[in-house]
């Protein structure tokens, strides 16, 4: 195994980390208080922007090492962004 391909694994591991922990922690306390106050409807616009750009990005590279992280970091910025919409207040 490369370095490259060694630093690849510990970045993408990393990514996933960071997914699993935070986006999917937020997201299950945004369910448990149906409710997403206190979070900032811009930055989650502009984080979920950040990860689908580095999915394209990825994709187009094909390099697995973004697509993974990315795809889940996209898919649970939608599901966030989902939230806000379905437990705005009325």
């Amino acid at each position: 195994m490369t370095i490259v391909a060694l630093l690849g694994y510990n970045a993408a591991l990393a990514g996933l980390l960071g997914v699993v922990i935070g986006l999917v922690t937020q997201m299950v306390k945004n369910y448990k208080r149906k409710s997403c106050e206190g979070l900032s409807l811009w930055w989650i616009c502009l984080a979920g922007y950040s990860y689908f750009a580095w999915l394209v990005y990825g994709i187009f590279r094909q390099d697995v090492f973004l697509t993974i992280p990315q795809s889940i970091g996209t898919l649970c910025m939608v599901i966030i962004l989902w939230q806000f919409w379905i437990y705005r207040k009325k």
